[in-house]
């Protein structure tokens, strides 16, 4: 297993061979009518807030070169999706999904934040940008991730999930240990995990041979916050 988190994520990736899924340039629809008739049931339904909610990606560097390399973060600040926060923890579930022909490289807060020197080339940028989304993502053909959540534990504000996550045009399922705060307008949700290229038919970007590269593992922090649904009437009790 390896380990991978979704809200204090330390999570461990979980099993057997990626699933081949079918590519689809289309946005993946988000199941609203499944929240929308939980609402009207009475559940607490939230939906994520873009504009508060961050997925970054950090990778390293490796090979006999890599001191002439640079570590990189890659943020995503359009994250869409919807939670189901159930006094029954079977029922609680979470749909997200993210655009990644919209990923920030290297922002220079982003780059700070994660303790990084934060000023490189906007050349370097580029080229990182364009090696990622085109040789690495290919997100021509593969414009969306997803992730879907299911809680398999919970004791107060931790809990266990399990995550399955969709990219590339392949699937990966995850266990996830999270933290969450729950309030009755709010929920937050943050942590980190590490994901193998491998894990979804990926192959790091290299150059000078493959002397230089991108290492294997990527580190995935995220920071997603979301508002409470309302407007929705709740059924008599």
């Amino acid at each position: 297993m390896r380990a991978m988190p979704l809200v204090q994520l330390a999570l461990l990736a979980a099993s057997a061979q990626p699933e081949w899924v079918p590519g689809d340039t289309s946005a993946p629809p988000l199941p609203e009518r499944a929240y929308r008739d939980a609402a009207r049931q009475g559940e607490t339904v939230y939906r994520v807030d873009s504009q508060r909610s961050r997925v970054f990606m950090r990778t390293g560097r490796d090979g006999p070169m890599k001191a002439a390399g640079h570590d990189h973060v890659i943020a995503s600040a359009d994250i869409e999706g919807l939670v189901l926060v159930s006094a029954d923890p079977e029922k609680s579930r979470a749909d997200l999904r993210l655009p990644l022909q919209q990923l920030l490289v290297d922002d220079p807060v982003y780059r700070e934040k994660f303790g990084m020197e934060p000023d490189l080339p906007e050349s370097a940028i580029e080229g990182t940008t364009r090696n990622m989304q085109d040789k690495v993502l290919e997100s021509s053909r593969f414009p969306w991730a997803t992730a879907s959540a299911r809680v398999l534990s919970m004791q107060q504000d931790q809990a266990v999930l399990e995550v399955s996550v969709v990219m590339h045009g392949m699937s990966f399922d995850y266990e996830v240990p999270a933290a969450l705060k729950v309030d009755p307008d709010a929920l937050t949700v943050g942590g980190c995990m590490t994901v193998s290229h491998a894990d979804f038919g990926l192959t790091p970007f290299s150059a000078a041979g493959g002397l230089l590269r991108v290492a294997e593992d990527i580190e995935v922090v995220f920071e997603i916050v979301a508002e409470r649904i309302t407007g929705v009437r709740q059924p008599t009790r």
